[in-house]
Parts: structure tokens; C-alpha cells; sequence
């Protein structure tokens, strides 16, 4: 039997550049030795362990004043979802769901 893992990232209550990784090491359920920056967290989403990962994510519109970090994100969670090739990219699922309610999952 697979096993199925829901995450849900909220950046919505965003004040400031550590929320932002609070936010993910808290709703992504990382170790408490995860780094707090870009390359932690390539390395956290690399070593998820559940069958299926499938991860939503709210409120990145917020983090555009960051220094871009929205596209940012959005490139490290791509490059996770591709760094076993395509077999994998079929069991992390991304999805951005936008102020609109649009969705947008990352591919």
C-alpha cells in the first residue's frame, strides 16, 4: 500500500524573511536540523520518504518582496520534484493555489 503524505503551506501570515522558512520547516514536518535557506530545502523535499507526496501551497504572492523568493521557491521545488527523473516528478505533486483560487501546479 502507498503511502500518501497532504502538505499544506500557508505564507499568508508572512512578516518577515524567517517566517518563511519556519513556515516550510513547520508544515513540511522537516528535522530540526533543517538549515533555514534554499539549499536545506532542496535537500529536505529530495529526502521526503512517503510514496506520494502531494504539497499546496497558499499565500506566495506575499513573498515576491523578498528578493523574488516566490520564484525562487518555485525553482527549488521544481528541481525536487525532477531530481530522481520522471518516475518521481509523478509522486511529488506541487500546486500553488493563487489569491484568485486559480491553481497552478509546478512542474
Amino acid at each position: 500500500m502507498l503511502e500518501i503524505c497532504n502538505y499544506k503551506v500557508d505564507f499568508k501570515a508572512v512578516r518577515n524573511y524567517w517566517d518563511i522558512h519556519e513556515i516550510l520547516n513547520e508544515s513540511l514536518q522537516f528535522a530540526e536540523n533543517y538549515g533555514g535557506d534554499l539549499d536545506s530545502l532542496y535537500d529536505c523535499l529530495t529526502d521526503m520518504l512517503c510514496d506520494i507526496s502531494i504539497i499546496e501551497i497558499y499565500g506566495i504572492e506575499k513573498l515576491k518582496k523578498y528578493d523574488g523568493y516566490d520564484q525562487k521557491l518555485i525553482e527549488v521545488f521544481s528541481e525536487a520534484k525532477h531530481d530522481w527523473g520522471d518516475e518521481y516528478s509523478d509522486r511529488f505533486l506541487v500546486t500553488i493555489v493563487h489569491e484568485d483560487g486559480t491553481r497552478e501546479e509546478i512542474r
